[in-house]
Formats: C-alpha cells, sequence, structure tokens
C-alpha cells in the first residue's frame, strides 16, 4: 500500500535521512503546489513558495511531528492551513476597495476569500459529529483515503464508513449552506467513482 510506504519513509525522516526526505518531497511537491493553486488561485510562484517551506518545517522538526493515517492527508492538510494563513495576511495588507472595479485580481481575491469562510464554517461543523463519525469525515475528506482505507485503518466494516459517512453527510446536510454542500457532494462523488 501506498501509504504504507509514505509512513515507511516518514519513520527514516525522523531518523534523520535525507535521501527519503527527498524521496517524499519529489512525490509530493508538484501535486501540493497544483493543490495550492486550486484551493485558493494563488499564483504559482506564491504556491511553491508555501509547499517549500512546508517542507522545510518539516524537516527542521521531523523528530516531533506525528501522522496518524496518512501522509499524504497531513501535507495536504497542512497545506490547506498554510494557505488560508497566506490568505490572512493577504488580506490584512490589500483592500478589495484598493483594486479597481474590472480588476481580476479582485475576483480572484474575493472568490479566495469566499472559499477561505466557507472552510472554516465546514470545520465548525464538522467539530459537532460524534468523534467516530469525525474521524471517518475527516479521514475520506481531508486526508483523501477510500472507504476500504478507512476500514481497514480503523478495523471496522466498509458498510460502518458507509453508514458513518451517510450519517455525517446527513448533519451537514441540515447544517451548511448550498455552496459548502455542494462541494462535499462533488468530494463525495468524486470518492465514490474512484
Amino acid at each position: 500500500m501506498d501509504s504504507g510506504n509514505d509512513m515507511i519513509l516518514m519513520d527514516r525522516i525522523r531518523q534523520g535521512d535525507a535521501h527519503a526526505f527527498e524521496l517524499l518531497f519529489k512525490k509530493y511537491y508538484a501535486s501540493l503546489c497544483l493543490f495550492a493553486v486550486k484551493f485558493t488561485g494563488i499564483i504559482l510562484d506564491d504556491a511553491r513558495d508555501i509547499v517549500q517551506n512546508l517542507f522545510m518545517v518539516l524537516w527542521e522538526n521531523r523528530a516531533v511531528v506525528r501522522i496518524e493515517y496518512s501522509v499524504k492527508g497531513y501535507l495536504t492538510s497542512a497545506v490547506r492551513r498554510n494557505c488560508i494563513r497566506f490568505m490572512q495576511q493577504r488580506r490584512s495588507t490589500v483592500s478589495l476597495d484598493d483594486l479597481p472595479e474590472d480588476s481580476h485580481i479582485a475576483d480572484e481575491l474575493h472568490d479566495s476569500l469566499e472559499l477561505e469562510e466557507l472552510y472554516w464554517q465546514l470545520l465548525k461543523t464538522i467539530e459537532q459529529l460524534p468523534p467516530q463519525c469525525q474521524k471517518i469525515f475527516r479521514m475520506s475528506r481531508f486526508e483523501d483515503m477510500k472507504y476500504a482505507e478507512i476500514a481497514q485503518e480503523l478495523n471496522i466494516s466498509v458498510k460502518t464508513v458507509e453508514a458513518q459517512m451517510g450519517k455525517a453527510l446527513k448533519f451537514l446536510h441540515t447544517k451548511l449552506d448550498h455552496h459548502l454542500l455542494l462541494w462535499i457532494i462533488v468530494k463525495n462523488a468524486n470518492q465514490e467513482l474512484t
């Protein structure tokens, strides 16, 4: 299993193995940069800076970093958090009022800030789920794990994972606005197709 190989790499990285770190970097660098661009609409240079900084921090803190389920999920979540921080810093230094009315930059920035607000709304709502349901939802949606992988990791049946995801989606449907719900449904459809 690929995630098992990643965990082996992380064990080696914790021991200071620079070659293992290089392998992990090469494996995920490009896809994490692309994710950062898609998630926030930032330019590629900023995305590269965010991802490179993440890997630098990972190396510096390798002895204390603990990853429970998925290295890919951990890195993706870290990039997501760093992108949100980046957008918050951008918001504090750039005002939408300072940009021309017809500026594409203003539209992109507004869209990114709206996405950030939706993401925080989602996180707050997920925290209201029961612990196992929350854990399964996070593994599926934030760590991009397939239902079978989650079942194996948690030592439960795939049917239990499906039931818990159904419960989570039903709960989120009652709590979230339609934009965020649409994102979850699309993500759910993609999950089922893979």
